[in-house]
């Protein structure tokens, strides 16, 4: 499946429940023998390989921490030849007619029907993905043009749709409260402090024991920051994700914009800033865009600028999707994916994430989203 969230990330804790392996097995009929298939962790880069034999293959790895979100990936076909999988304990097998992922059929523990449906109410390209797709292409360019009635329309339909998605979600954990599924669900779907304790406060033991839900609740103690970097003084380390909180100083970095221009967040002494991390590829990044734009447009002339760090590793991506969603705003990319210095250093292990700088550069706030964007800029900003 094409464009599905590979933003995710989150969790510590008890895992003793979890001292076996998972098992994927594959056959799929058109696979390339020979070709190296690779199971990978996007957030701490942990990753098994093994190469097609008689176009089927094997992968064991044990999971000592619970379930977490993992690409399976064939040769380096990127997008086409990857799938999303949520994996713990236990076995799931895959098969299909063509030589990758595309149609394929999943079976095995509950977790992977689980995984499954879950992933029938992120797809883009069907139901109400497909059309709150089709409903930011249509407000782009009723923007491009000028037509703000027009933009208006499509843009209470995609609230509509958006909201219809969100309760989607919000009914599926409800069904689900014990699945590590839900655990994926409610850390990426619902970021806002508010609904995510509300959603957390409903879930079973087993969902919260997760590794996603873990990292989420336990920054850096369940797994590591991503990478380890310096700031300051040289030898002063920056410490474990999710230390920078509300009262620190913003820390400092310089990004290069699409021209290779470097932008740092001292070009915006002075000035409130919204630093905003999110991505092409990252489907819950896109419902935030029409309230991004809306708090950009109200407050751009009142001292306040915003800027989108990507966390892609293509500047075709990162760039056409800029255009795409109209993100009119200082746009810069490292080009690093995770790997990016700024989302560590400001302790994000899951996009989109947000955090309001003050002209003293102190930091305001934290994962605003939604209305809750504008509602805070409309406290501070007289």
């Amino acid at each position: 499946m094409k464009k599905i969230l590979f933003s995710l990330l989150l969790s510590a804790g008890a895992y003793g429940a979890y001292a076996q392996e998972v098992v994927i097995t594959a056959k799929l009929d058109k696979a390339p023998n020979d070709t190296l298939v690779q199971l990978f962790e996007p957030y701490t880069g942990e990753f098994d390989t093994v190469r097609i034999v008689n176009h089927s293959f094997t992968i064991k790895r044990p999971m000592p921490k619970g379930g977490s979100i993992y690409v399976l990936a064939i040769g380096k076909q990127g997008e086409k030849g990857a799938t999303l999988l949520y994996l713990e304990s236990g076995k799931i097998h895959i098969s299909g007619k063509g030589p990758y992922f595309e149609n394929a059929r999943y079976s095995g523990d509950v977790w992977v029907k689980e995984w499954q449906e879950m992933m029938a109410l992120m797809d883009p390209e069907k139901g109400d993905g497909k059309k709150q797709n089709e409903l930011m292409e249509s407000i782009n360019k009723a923007m491009k043009v000028g037509d703000e009635d027009a933009a208006e329309k499509y843009g209470k339909e995609y609230k509509e749709v958006t909201e219809r998605l969100q309760n989607a979600y919000r009914n599926w954990i409800k069904q689900h409260p014990n699945s590590g599924v839900s655990a994926y669900a409610a850390t990426v779907f619902f970021n806002g402090q508010k609904e995510f304790d509300e959603i957390f406060a409903g879930l079973g033991e087993h969902a919260i024991a997760s590794r996603i839900m873990q990292r989420r609740l336990h920054p850096g103690k369940v797994d590591p920051s991503p990478m380890t970097l310096k700031f300051g003084e040289p030898g002063e380390a920056q410490g474990t994700l999710g230390k920078v909180k509300v009262g620190d100083m913003a820390p400092t970095f310089s990004v290069p914009d699409a021209n290779g221009k470097m932008v740092s967040l001292a070009d915006f002494k002075g000035k409130y800033v919204f630093l905003d991390f999110w991505a092409s590829w990252c489907g819950p990044c896109k419902p935030q865009i029409p309230y991004l734009k809306a708090a950009n447009d109200k407050y751009k002339d009142k001292n306040f600028s915003m800027i989108a760090v990507s966390l892609d590793s293509k500047k075709e991506a990162w760039v056409n999707a800029v255009e795409k969603h109209g993100i009119n705003w200082t746009n810069v990319c490292s080009m690093k994916g995770w790997a990016d210095e700024t989302i560590a250093a400001y302790g994000a292990s899951y996009i989109p994430f947000n955090v309001l700088i003050g002209p003293d550069g102190k930091v305001l706030a934290m994962g605003l989203y939604g209305e809750d964007v504008e509602k805070k800029l409309a406290e501070i900003i007289k």
